[in-house]
């Protein structure tokens, strides 16, 4: 016998207004079925934003409240007339050879993540936010050798003294502005130019922390607690569901 859908499916899907499809997968061992979403969170939807948000807080706010170096690290980008997928790998490539220059090997770890908005003028501004574990250095140098690099110089940069996890949400704030753009084109072009794309990068010390302290566990059926028993009924193949993965809603992940 099937076992129906909770009502815990239903609400929590109700929250995600993202592009997402939805799948249905049943346990093969006591027929319990749930929906999932497909694919990976959309920084666009609320919802996945503030899930996003959460994970990545939980997995770096030990490491940087046991900091005492960290900086806070603002990277422009000169205002385009058009988000573009091509302006968000730039800037990436554009941190990781400033990273790679000699004067910068004191950065010991970085986060990362990209911004974009909407400027009165009608343009789009990138820049991206850092937060940086390592020596202190002055804001001309920095400016100096991002205009190398870029061509723009505008950088803004500030030493964290007594407060690093709240630093550490400050940043991660900018993973919650993907859906604050009010047209759905401009929603839809931010989400497009972001395909592909880490929501937060990280180098050094922070790079990878998530793969070598965490682990992966088998979500079981909440039924039956069977585990690796989950089949997609549109697909009939075997899928493996891990706790505190994003394999949708109301299964834990």
């Amino acid at each position: 016998m099937v076992v129906p859908r909770t009502s815990l499916d239903t609400l929590a899907l109700s929250r995600h207004r993202c592009g997402r499809s939805f799948l249905t997968i049943q346990c093969e061992k006591c027929g319990h079925s749930r929906v999932i979403l497909s694919g990976s969170r959309d920084r666009t939807c609320p919802a996945c934003a503030r899930e996003l948000y959460g994970r990545i807080l939980r997995r770096y706010e030990r490491k940087v409240s046991e900091s005492r170096s960290l900086v806070f690290l603002t990277l422009t980008w000169r205002p385009v007339r058009y988000q573009s997928v091509k302006i968000v790998r730039k800037l990436g490539s554009s941190l990781t050879k400033l990273l790679h220059r000699k004067r910068f090997r004191c950065f010991k770890g970085v986060l990362a993540t990209v911004e974009c908005k909407k400027t009165k003028s009608g343009l789009f501004y990138y820049h991206i936010h850092c937060l940086v574990e390592g020596s202190y250095i002055p804001q001309r140098e920095i400016s100096e050798a991002w205009r190398e690099i870029t061509g723009f110089p505008i950088v803004h940069v500030k030493r964290i003294w007594r407060t690093p996890k709240r630093a550490l949400r400050y940043v991660l704030k900018y993973v919650l502005k993907g859906f604050n753009f009010k047209a759905n084109k401009e929603r839809d072009d931010f989400k497009a130019s972001f395909k592909g794309v880490r929501f937060i990068r990280s180098y050094g010390d922070f790079y990878d922390l998530e793969y070598h302290s965490a682990r992966h566990v088998y979500f079981p059926c909440p039924n039956c607690g069977s585990k690796k028993s989950w089949v997609v009924l549109e697909f009939c193949d075997t899928v493996d569901l891990f706790e505190g993965e994003p394999y949708g809603v109301g299964n834990g992940g």
